[in-house]
């Protein structure tokens, strides 16, 4: 009895370039494998075009990501490996004091069939609304 894997993207509205109504948003949007496989292999930092995700005229830039086991991603670490790194500030650890240094597991910056979630921010927007405009007044 095989379960099938689902993979989220979290596609957020951030930076500079987003419209001003946009801007702190968040779109998941949830893919069958075989949608998934074109961004297998694609490194942190690297962008990909929208399309193949089904949004046409959009441009993604991947910032990070975990596995289903909630072990993030760090774009320091090459490879599509779980790695044991001592660590001593983030992206994937706070310290709880000065100078505290601790022994984390993380994933490599290259996205493989293992991972559950890929974050990505928009670089470029398509004609396709995929974020609301916030009313006046609104805080979530």
């Amino acid at each position: 009895m095989s379960e099938e894997a689902t993979y989220k993207i979290n596609i957020s509205a951030a930076g500079k370039e987003a419209p001003e109504e946009f801007r702190g948003q968040t779109k998941v949007i949830v893919l069958e494998p075989a949608k998934f496989t074109p961004l297998v292999g694609k490194l942190i930092g690297e962008t990909f075009n929208g399309g193949i995700i089904g949004l046409p005229g959009y441009k993604l830039k991947i910032t990070g990501g975990s596995d289903a086991g909630g072990i993030p991603m760090r774009k320091d670490v090459h490879g599509p490996i779980k790695r044991r790194v001592l660590l001593s500030k983030g992206p994937c650890y706070v310290p709880k004091k000065h100078g505290e240094k601790r022994r984390k597991i993380v994933r490599g910056n290259e996205i493989t069939d293992d991972m559950s979630q890929i974050n990505t921010i928009v670089v470029k927007y398509g004609k396709e609304k995929l974020f609301t405009a916030k009313a006046e007044g609104d805080e979530e």
